[in-house]
């Protein structure tokens, strides 16, 4: 809108310059027909806030997220149309850029793109990134990583983490810290690096004890719990999942909490190859999650672990039930697709079905190669190349088992002994050195 469009029938625009510029306090008889066609308020325009009115909105912004948390980005999208309309009264630049964060986190969470880009853009136009408060920047940037993390994209969420974390010395907010370090701990989990897991997550922990975070401290041992689990310390993993079932129980915490450490623990078990025990708190975390309108991907995850179970214990019909469930909900997560797709080729190579065997590996090791899946990569391809090689095929052997062993470096790369040669030194180097 120009100054004359703004102006007309009002005042001059002379006037409204000397308004703008704070040379000139218009009547209320000017500023209320200004603010009506600027679809602002009164007090937005004049720079006041009621303080009642931004605690109200502060209390709105702390119970949106926690919904966030605890029931999903469908509720807390519901709740955002009232905290946006309080939003229109608010001067506070701060509060304002967090309600703008909130929306655009809510849409992460509920992985819609095109809103999310949308908002994001909205919000990059809106506000001086350069500008903005140290706590409101490293979330802005933590925000970023989570897109990749949410889309299984480990090493771009990593870059932006680390991004955020070298402004971190600014930072004096140590809630935004302990969500930082808790999201670099859940993409060091998954990119298996188990140590700086188990280090950002006991930094989180420590952070939301502090300032009696209980729900958030609550998902972050889950993460620690499942980063002990991980590396084969199963009674620190146990441990850290009793801790949130005794936690949750005392603070009433959603049944999706419950359902998620259930599903861990029952991991916790199938790797102990407690078989009972493992069926058992799955079950008991699919009964939790049931009830809710989840994603896809949150049953999926279930039905995969589930089918890992029965594969172990021998039990190849249930197996193929659950990871036949599970490829269909879990067809947004890629990393999972791709696993689930290696159980169902040990299931083909076990009823004799060895084309569909190979298929199966072959597309789950594509998705790893996409998703940089390093771990799963490296495993895939050596189970392959063993194929082979025990089959007669040479050629395709000694391509797997080469890519099996370039991931496995990635995950444990060589102290003490170089994988590069050294340049090839030229003819005259050579002469030179003769004595």
């Amino acid at each position: 809108m120009t100054q004359s469009e703004l102006a007309e029938g009002i005042i001059s625009v002379p006037y409204l310059s000397l308004i703008e510029n704070e040379k000139a306090h218009p009547r209320p008889d000017i500023i209320q027909p200004l603010a009506k066609r600027l679809q602002s308020t009164v007090q937005h325009l004049l720079g006041v806030t009621d303080r009642e009115t931004v605690r109200e909105a502060e209390y709105l912004l702390n119970r949106i997220h926690r919904s966030l948390l605890a029931q999903g980005a469908d509720h807390a999208l519901k709740e955002l149309d009232a905290l946006k309309d309080l939003a229109q009264q608010v001067n506070d630049t701060n509060l304002l850029i967090q309600i703008d964060l909130l929306e655009i986190n809510c849409y992460i969470h509920q992985m819609n793109d095109q809103q999310f880009c949308k908002k994001m853009k909205e919000f990059e136009s809106r506000w001086e990134l350069s500008e903005i408060d140290p706590n409101l920047l490293v979330r802005y940037i933590r925000l970023k990583g989570n897109t990749h993390l949410f889309r299984d994209r480990y090493p771009e969420a990593l870059a932006c983490y680390k991004e955020a974390e070298t402004h971190i010395q600014n930072v004096t907010n140590e809630v935004e810290k302990a969500y930082l370090y808790g999201e670099m701990s859940k993409v060091y989990q998954h990119l298996s690096n188990y140590p700086f897991c188990i280090l950002y997550a006991e930094r989180s922990i420590e952070l939301m004890v502090k300032n009696d975070r209980w729900l958030e401290m609550c998902h972050q041992l889950n993460v620690l719990g499942t980063c002990h689990s991980r590396s084969g310390d199963f009674n620190e993993a146990i441990k850290c999942f009793e801790r949130v079932l005794r936690l949750a129980e005392q603070f009433s915490m959603s049944e999706l909490l419950f359902s998620y450490t259930y599903h861990e623990m029952g991991c916790c078990y199938m790797r102990l190859e407690e078989t009972n025990q493992a069926i058992y708190y799955f079950q008991r975390s699919l009964e939790m999650i049931e009830p809710y309108q989840v994603k896809d991907w949150e049953i999926g995850r279930i039905h995969q672990a589930l089918c890992q179970t029965y594969l172990h214990s021998g039990n190849m019909e249930m197996a193929r039930l659950h990871v036949d469930q599970g490829i269909r909900n879990l067809q947004s997560r890629k990393k999972r697709l791709a696993e689930c797709m290696i159980y169902s080729g040990q299931i083909h190579y076990h009823a004799g079905q060895v084309p569909e065997f190979l298929q199966q590996y072959e597309e789950a090791i594509q998705l790893f190669r996409t998703v940089k899946a390093t771990e799963q990569l490296a495993h895939a391809c050596h189970t392959l190349g063993n194929f082979h090689l025990e089959n007669g095929n040479r050629e395709k052997a000694i391509h797997y088992l080469v890519e099996a062993t370039q991931q496995y470096h990635e995950i444990v790369p060589s102290i003490n002994l170089r994988v590069k040669l050294p340049t090839p030194a030229t003819q005259n180097t050579l002469e030179n050195l003769t004595p």
